[in-house]
């Protein structure tokens, strides 16, 4: 057997448990290795190691990134906390200074380091591809200068539109993703995006033409614990992420409430679970809610138990940003719900492909500002599960992480044959 092909992955976050960003290419490596590609691994200095293969990590080297990492490192306790709040506190002045000047997210200045240290991986690894993923779009600006110097094809994923119309940054930000975005759909061989109307409006923005390709990120079936479901007293509705913005509980406690005030008895059985972070405005919402005993708040807890805590709920909960950029995006969560074989409510907002990817798999979809049709959807899950009616049954989920690297390794095989046809 010959040398494994050799793919150099940038990716900010990596490594750290319960983050979509970094367990989107955490679960695709063991998939990667199995078919036969060695990961030469680029990230940030947030997350853990890989142990089995060359790792190089890189640090942001502005303000908020430096901020950024020091409260990951925090979490370790001790001395390490003590000199990370000392340097936080010095670094603040500049990091005013910097946020007055540039709006970026914190992990903009990444970039930098990461040319230098991909260079060197470059040099010493000589790897056949260049893939960027993992959220930041810093990735993505390290991965452009590193192809374009070492000539190698690049591959860019999307997790999530650079640019959209809900736009809450500085006008000079937007500028920048937007020159960003171009930037990345007319130089990359191939450019990967989550949901296909995420791909239709960056081709209408830029030059992307046919290098567009959607990719479901899927979720592995493997990794869920071998629980079985038991029925108890009470109907347990479980929502599982953080709930922040827009994406909050406000529509799904007013039809509790309308569903208690329409049958009284209901508020005696029904029962909502929270598990991961809220922000104010949800923590508020849960402290006025009328009804004592019917919101647990469990916080965040590690994924493995979160994962058998899905499998135990009796209806699994999936809330969608109330904004014009859910159109283009499905919560990573979702694939972790197909494959528990639990019901799913889906709280959708103007999104036809997580309308169709629920409702196809024997799941319910309703529109998530409408607190009336969301009452509904709840009494109607309630019955199926009371036996007043017939419930709908879950269909096993075809969207893998092994699905998801199929469709990757053959979108790659175009850029590499485009790659020899030019230096043949």
């Amino acid at each position: 057997m010959g040398t494994p092909e050799r793919w150099l992955i940038l990716s900010y976050f990596s490594k750290i448990d319960g983050m979509a960003c970094a367990q989107h290419i955490d679960d695709r490596i063991p998939c990667l290795v199995a078919a036969g590609i060695e990961p030469l691994m680029l990230t940030g200095v947030c997350g853990g190691d890989w142990s089995e293969f060359v790792h190089n990590k890189a640090c942001s080297v502005a303000p908020s990134g430096l901020r950024f990492e020091l409260r990951h490192f925090r979490k370790r306790g001790g001395f390490v906390r003590l000199a990370t709040v000392l340097l936080n506190l010095l670094i603040l002045p500049l990091y005013l200074m910097e946020k007055l000047l540039i709006d970026l997210d914190s992990q903009w200045s990444w970039f930098p380091l990461a040319i230098r240290k991909g260079r060197k991986i470059c040099s010493e690894s000589r790897p056949d591809l260049i893939y960027s993923t993992g959220g930041p779009a810093s990735a993505h600006l390290a991965a452009f200068v590193l192809a374009r110097r070492s000539g190698l094809p690049w591959i860019a994923e999307f997790q999530d539109p650079l640019v959209h119309d809900d736009w809450l940054r500085s006008r000079l930000a937007q500028k920048f993703y937007t020159w960003l975005e171009r930037l990345i759909c007319n130089r990359a061989d191939a450019v990967v995006f989550l949901t296909d109307q995420a791909r239709r409006n960056a081709s209408a923005r830029t030059d992307l033409g046919g290098r567009g390709h959607v990719v479901y990120p899927g979720s592995e079936p493997a990794a869920m614990p071998q629980v079985a479901y038991e029925q108890g007293p009470c109907f347990r509705i479980a929502h599982f992420g953080s709930l922040g913005g827009s994406r909050n509980i406000k529509v799904f406690l007013e039809a509790l409430q309308q569903l208690f005030a329409e049958y009284p008895e209901l508020a005696a059985v029904v029962r909502l679970d929270l598990y991961g972070s809220c922000d104010q405005l949800s923590k508020k919402l849960i402290t006025l809610f009328p009804m004592t005993g019917v919101i647990c708040d469990f916080g965040r807890i590690p994924r493995c138990e979160s994962l058998v805590a899905m499998k135990r709920c009796d209806l699994l909960l999936l809330i969608q940003n109330t904004e014009k950029f859910s159109s283009e995006t499905i919560p990573s969560k979702t694939y972790e719900y197909l494959h528990t074989g639990r019901p799913i409510l889906g709280l959708v907002y103007h999104n036809a492909e997580l309308e169709q990817m629920l409702a196809g798999l024997g799941h319910t979809a309703v529109t998530a500002d409408s607190a009336l049709r969301v009452k509904q959807a709840i009494l109607d899950c309630y019955e199926g599960w009371s036996g007043e009616r017939q419930s709908c049954q879950p269909q096993p989920s075809p969207f893998t992480v092994k699905s998801a690297v199929s469709h990757l390794l053959a979108i790659v095989a175009t850029p590499e044959k485009i790659l020899s046809d030019e230096t043949s």
